[in-house]
């Protein structure tokens, strides 16, 4: 029975040498950039003036508008407004590399940050 045992154990760890996995590292035989379209806000301020006409009623300003007549006289003042105005702007922002290796006929690709020199794929047989 002992033998039996230590045969089946023997087979599976046989079967267990044969079935596994490998990391290899291929190199890099093509690196592509990857962009990513933005869009960018620029802001600015646009100003311009304008005439303002600022009343002066003569009986609210101390004189009696009977006196006066009642007149009411306009005073012209410039007054200098502004707004904010954006400014769209599209824009290639580099994002990443993909990075292209070989195993036999297989070509395979890993997005990174930046290129690589190697790529490291583990391969199970």
């Amino acid at each position: 029975m002992n033998k039996v045992l230590a045969v089946v154990a023997g087979l599976g760890l046989a079967v267990s040498l044969q079935a596994g996995s490998v990391k290899c590292d291929f190199p890099v035989i093509k690196c592509e950039p990857i962009y990513k379209t933005v869009i960018k806000k620029i802001p600015h301020k646009e100003c311009w003036e304008e005439q303002q006409k600022s009343k002066v009623d003569y009986k609210q300003s101390g004189v009696d508008a009977c006196t006066t007549g009642g007149i009411v006289v306009s005073k012209r003042c410039f007054v200098t407004k502004c707004k904010t105005v954006y400014q769209s702007i599209e824009e290639q922002v580099l994002v990443g590399y993909k990075n292209y290796a070989k195993c036999g006929c297989n070509t395979f690709a890993k997005i990174s940050n930046c290129k690589l020199k190697f790529i490291t794929a583990t391969i199970n047989y």
